[in-house]
């Protein structure tokens, strides 16, 4: 056997251009790699090649991080944790007045209180908004209420904390010009005053 015969290799499989082609498609960035170390194509190609593969890699990811994340899936879903709750609380609460638009569900929880609902065109729950009027005991009764209804797994002492952390039990806060946000277990609560509105209790989720 020719001496040439003995030293030439045979193609290794992660050298063949279908090993490259599935890894493109599998995952991307190793792909590319190896689309650039075999050199198959020239410089033109190969940088298209890379183009087309990366926004296939990263529109899925961009698409994930674009879309916003709801409190509840739907009102029902979100009635069902809201009652839950108020029975847990041993609360004589319920939503009354419901007054349902394209965009919000509106509600009174009382006379001084009201519960707005934002949804998204699917009927998604993708904020919560409590308008409380003077400084009477229910309106902090209804925050915490919120709290334990968008964050089922907290304890009574954690809900708690996060009405400390809102400044709600500090009596030197100037709520009327400031705005204090906390967030727990990837749910923002917000609090803040308006002149003509009254206290304002927002809970969203943190994309």
């Amino acid at each position: 056997m020719p001496l040439e015969n003995n030293l030439k290799r045979k193609t290794r499989f992660f050298q063949k251009p279908w090993f490259m082609w599935l890894w493109l498609i599998i995952l991307p960035p190793l792909g590319i790699l190896l689309l650039w170390r075999q050199g198959r194509f020239t410089k033109f190609k190969g940088i298209f090649i890379t183009l087309v593969f990366t926004l296939y890699f990263i529109f899925p990811i961009v698409a994930v991080m674009a879309t916003t994340v709801p409190l509840f899936q739907n009102q029902k879903e979100f009635l069902s944790a809201f009652n839950n709750e108020v029975k847990v609380l041993d609360l004589a609460y319920s939503l009354e007045n419901t007054k349902k638009e394209k965009e919000s569900i509106t509600s009174k929880l009382s006379e001084d209180i009201t519960l707005v609902e934002n949804i998204d065109d699917k009927g998604a729950v993708q904020e919560l908004i409590m308008v409380g009027q003077g400084e009477g005991k229910d309106i902090l009764l209804t925050m915490g209420l919120l709290i334990g209804t968008t964050n089922t797994n907290l304890s009574q002492e954690e809900i708690g904390q996060v009405l400390k952390d809102l400044r709600m039990f500090d009596k030197n806060y100037k709520f009327q010009m400031n705005e204090t946000t906390t967030e727990k277990n990837n749910i923002r609560y917000n609090l803040k005053y308006d002149q003509s509105k009254g206290l304002i209790f927002s809970v969203s989720h943190v994309n």
